[in-house]
């Protein structure tokens, strides 16, 4: 199952990069059930990629996007409440804006050239989920993916059932769309479940006006959703800073892993959980700043950044100039 659309765009800093890593690989296991309907699998496709269509505009004009957020069980020290504002003057014209308890950031974007300045207070953990599904979680199967049924489990409800295997992990899945409308109601992945519901219309297509994540039957977050054109924004509203230092790389390299050990197996068990961190690759190849975003098994985090720490990469570079690279890493615990 691969990840589609996201909230902010990722850009490059000299010194500083925000853009994610993701590599997979997959082999099916013998006997991991039965084979997969050629037929039950293209009407699945045909119900994702449908709802995907829905929710994508065909083109992003001048808008300002409010996600207003609701935290059930913060952090220590974090807020219930925030607030992330998008708001795009055109091409290459943006500016962004969250709002949560000490972490209040603006980032302005104007042509090539954007205000790199961060805050001193890290991103709290609840913005990368934040990050996750909105303006919409949209996903896709690809060839880790076997389907195993369609059903109507209410009315005007249709449910794909599948598994994703990889490697020696295997997982159930669920992919919810409304029979009539078509768009996206629900996405479960193992335990961690997206809800998607008051779907607003959008450039000729259709954003949920209200999402929510739950882990562990437990919700994480509850966002409501707005996207509305504008273009009549203030002369200075886009003007960056005189000391922005910040790019947008053209030429980017990502860093490429050199020694990225997991951890041993512990039990003969195949269960496999997933621990991710966010932090930098440096422009010496080393880990630094490594902080857990995991939500669902903090009594990994711990171990997960021991590890992590001695990872080592080549670094990142923009046209070919070595810089720092902001990411997410991921430690796999088999036999937890």
């Amino acid at each position: 199952m691969s990840i589609g659309m996201r909230a902010w765009v990722a850009v490059f800093l000299f010194a500083l990069a925000k853009l994610p890593v993701y590599g997979q690989t997959a082999v099916l296991r013998a006997g991991s059930g039965p084979p997969e309907d050629p037929q039950l699998r293209a009407e699945a496709v045909r119900l994702v990629e449908r709802a995907n269509h829905l929710s994508t505009p065909a083109v992003w004009p001048p808008n300002v996007l409010a996600l207003r957020f609701h935290v059930p069980n913060p952090a220590p020290g974090d807020p219930y409440d925030g607030e992330y504002v998008s708001s795009v003057g055109g091409f290459k014209l943006r500016r962004q804006e969250w709002h949560y308890g000490a972490y209040q950031v603006t980032q302005l974007r104007n042509g090539d050239r954007f205000n790199g300045n961060q805050s001193k207070v890290p991103m709290p953990g609840i913005l990368q989920v934040l990050n996750h599904v909105a303006p919409i979680y949209l996903v896709h199967f690809d060839g880790q993916d076997i389907v195993r049924s369609i059903t109507e489990p209410v009315e005007g409800t249709r449910c794909i059932q599948f598994d994703t295997v990889a490697g020696d992990h295997e997982q159930a899945n669920e992919i919810c769309v409304d029979s009539q409308h078509g768009w996206l109601l629900s996405i479960r992945a193992g335990d961690t479940t997206t809800k998607d519901s008051n779907y607003f219309p959008f450039q000729g297509s259709f954003l949920p006006g209200h999402i929510e994540r739950w882990v562990g039957g437990q919700e994480v977050i509850a966002v409501d959703e707005t996207d509305v054109l504008k273009d009549d924004y203030p002369p200075d509203f886009f003007t960056l800073p005189e000391n922005a230092s910040g790019f947008a790389c053209p030429e980017l390299r990502p860093p490429f892993p050199v020694n990225t050990p997991q951890p041993a197996q512990q039990s003969s068990s195949i269960a496999v959980v997933d621990v991710q961190l966010e932090g930098y690759v440096t422009d010496t190849g080393h880990t630094f700043g490594l902080r857990a975003i995991d939500l669902q098994h903090p009594e990994l985090n711990e171990e997960a950044i021991k590890l992590v720490s001695t990872w080592t990469y080549t670094p990142s570079s923009c046209a070919g100039k070595i810089g720092w690279y902001f990411t997410t890493f991921t430690v796999h615990f088999k036999g937890r």
